[in-house]
């Protein structure tokens, strides 16, 4: 027997005691029920498309007098997956094999310059932009500038757009999803937060008050937003994986003060002994290690065998009533309710964002006279009253 058929025997991954699997469940299926099937690949196309990417989805304007219904375009496979694995494990290139293979959309990792920081026209960042005129305690590093130097107030200014575009990511692939059908498959996703976020507290690169008011601020979106129907875990060993970082990795992961053996080996008890049971009551759990991905018929033959109508699970999926859809649909698409959930003002309550007294009227009245200062925005509330409501210029989030 393959390790890929081996794989499919278990259906549920709970978790990691004593190095050994705990299989909770089988992989029989109720007659009747919704299963995924390649047979809607390239065959099933949206009765009624919208096009998300330019226009905000209004209940009354596009559901009532538009006919735009939403029910009308899912199927067995538009569904939502999510690929996760501890930091340093390649998950990009599995993720656009499986989207290409099974016909759905494939979501990127989040790229914070490109989806978060770079204005409408692809000039100006907005990041850099700011680092030019602020003090050195307020610079919004990268990614790549916050592994050399990960202190606290770095943490919060990388955490925070971080959520805002996971968020933004999540958001955007659920209204591909319900506007074409189309399932999607994320290389990480707005869940993955939690883990990242926990293990970052632990090691002391996020203080405690900065812990609280992210959770809070996760918390306080996550009934806006759906959970996965399966997440694909790939599971590789610590050792492994440190290894691979100090042969094959970035500089700036060579470098880096956040990565070490001890962070890896906490990550992975993260996943198998919180992340993945506390998820495991809400949707499926596949886990794979590095070789038995490389063969995709058998995840596919895996996948297939799973119960999407499992009464058990997906409780935020249970919307009966087309009506309940279509407002969820139009909140996911109102840029209002999420510019105001990620207000900057509500960054007052945590220290760590605070700055000097003056320093940031000293900053504006500087930045004035530079020709970025008037970048293009999708701030809704300096948009004129009738676009604000029609049309959105989006930024990629795939």
């Amino acid at each position: 027997m393959s390790s890929g058929v081996a794989a499919s025997l278990r259906r549920i991954f709970l978790a990691n005691k004593q190095q050994g699997l705990v299989i909770v469940s089988t992989c029989s299926i109720p007659q009747n029920h919704r299963t995924f099937s390649m047979q809607y690949k390239d065959t099933e196309k949206a009765a009624h498309p919208f096009d998300y990417v330019n226009k905000n989805y209004n209940y009354f304007r596009h559901y009532y007098l538009g006919g735009h219904y939403t029910l009308a375009n899912i199927h067995d496979n538009t569904l939502f997956f999510h690929v996760e694995s501890n930091f340093g494990v390649p998950r990009s290139d599995f993720v656009k094999r499986l989207a290409d293979h099974i016909g759905f959309l494939s979501v990127p990792k989040p790229d914070l310059d490109r989806m978060h920081f770079v204005d409408e026209t692809g000039t100006v960042n907005t990041r850099e932009f700011h680092n030019d005129y602020c003090l050195p305690r307020d610079h919004m590093p990268s990614p790549a500038e916050w592994h050399l130097n990960p202190n606290a107030h770095a943490s919060v200014r990388l955490l925070r757009p971080l959520l805002q575009t996971m968020s933004y990511q999540l958001r955007m692939g659920l209204s591909h999803m319900f506007s074409t059908g189309q399932g999607i498959v994320m290389d990480r996703s707005y869940w993955s937060y939690y883990a990242i976020l926990n293990i970052l507290r632990d090691f002391g690169y996020v203080s405690q008050d900065s812990y609280d008011f992210l959770l809070e601020y996760k918390v306080s979106i996550d009934y806006s937003l759906k959970m996965p129907r399966l997440i694909i875990f790939i599971d590789k060993d610590p050792h492994a994986i440190w290894e691979d970082i100090q042969k094959n990795g970035k500089d700036y992961q060579k470098g880096s003060k956040v990565y070490s053996l001890e962070l890896l080996q906490a990550m992975d008890r993260m996943y198998k002994e919180e992340w993945l049971p506390r998820m495991s009551t809400y949707c499926h759990i596949l886990q794979y290690n590095e070789n038995e991905i490389k063969t995709l018929d058998d995840v596919v033959f895996d996948i297939e065998q799973l119960n999407f109508d499992d009464t058990n699970k997906f409780p935020d999926w249970r919307l009966t009533v087309d009506v309940e859809l279509e407002r969820f649909r139009a909140q996911l698409q109102d840029e209002h309710f999420w510019t105001r959930m990620f207000n900057v003002n509500r960054l007052l309550h945590l220290s760590e964002w605070w700055t000097e007294p003056n320093a940031q009227k000293t900053q504006l009245g500087l930045m004035k006279y530079d020709p970025r200062y008037y970048w293009t925005t999708n701030n809704w509330d300096i948009k004129p009253f009738f676009q604000r409501y029609q049309s959105w210029t989006r930024l990629p989030f795939y």
